[in-house]
């Protein structure tokens, strides 16, 4: 299987799988912003953890507040 039949025929990955490719996106955005950002490297890994949870965080509150509006929004 080569890289490019993966546009003609994806991998299926389940609802719950997709959700853990959730992790490697937000470390990635957190590293790259905090060490463009940082003044003291020695801080580095302290706040790209707190940046994580923010956006982790965030990103469940997000999901909430869509799936409430999805399923309580009245239908005409």
């Amino acid at each position: 299987m080569t890289a490019a039949t993966l546009f003609v025929n994806p991998i299926y990955l389940s609802p719950t799988n997709q959700l853990w490719l959730m992790l490697p996106l937000l470390v990635t955005v957190a590293v790259i912003h905090k060490t463009m950002r940082t003044a003291d490297i020695r801080r580095l890994l302290r706040d790209v953890l707190v940046l994580v949870a923010y956006m982790a965080a965030g990103t469940v509150v997000l999901a909430v507040v869509l799936w409430l509006v999805m399923t309580h929004w009245p239908r005409s």
